[in-house]
């Protein structure tokens, strides 16, 4: 192998190694952030290694949220949520109807009907009552009547249930 050729192999595994140890390093002694993402390739290689590392932060709910889009970043996944220790307030502050706002032809997550503010809701991707918390990486819109349904079970059975598009698909990116 030309040394070259060797020299760039090894910078680029110390770059990659350093700059997981740094992820591994933030998840782990987060505190403030109200949640916690990485990047989705990062996730499908080093998931579960994340996973027991955010279990081990105390101010964190572990979870897995594919996300496409929110503000700057996309194709991530919320690998925990921000945990008081206690239920948050149901308040998302106006979250459904804000989004109305910026989309246009919005239909709901679940069954497709066309969402307008008056049937339209927030909904927890990690319910409140399972330690989920009211940041707007855990919210979607949904109408009411698909809210009301759900309950707290889980949000990908529920997602594959009732949208046929879902049903097959291993990392729902929403």
């Amino acid at each position: 192998m030309n040394i070259y050729i060797f020299r760039k192999v090894i910078n680029f595994n110390i770059y990659s190694i350093m700059r997981l140890v740094k992820i591994f390093k933030f998840i782990y002694k987060a505190e403030h952030p109200h949640f916690l993402s990485v990047d989705k390739e990062i996730y499908l290689r080093w998931g579960l290694l994340i996973r027991l590392i955010v279990m081990t932060n105390k101010n964190y709910k572990s979870c897995e949220i594919f996300r496409k889009k929110y503000k700057i970043m996309e194709d991530f996944v919320v690998v925990g949520l921000k945990y008081n220790g206690r239920n948050v307030k149901r308040r998302t502050s106006g979250f459904a109807k804000e989004f109305l706002d910026e989309n246009v032809e919005v239909n709901c997550i679940y069954c497709n009907i066309n969402l307008d503010k008056e049937n339209a809701t927030a909904d927890h991707i990690i319910p409140i009552s399972k330690g989920g918390n009211n940041t707007k990486v855990n919210l979607v819109v949904c109408c009411k009547d698909c809210n009301n349904e759900r309950g707290n079970s889980d949000f990908n059975d529920y997602l594959a249930l009732k949208n046929k598009k879902y049903k097959s698909l291993k990392n729902k990116f929403i």
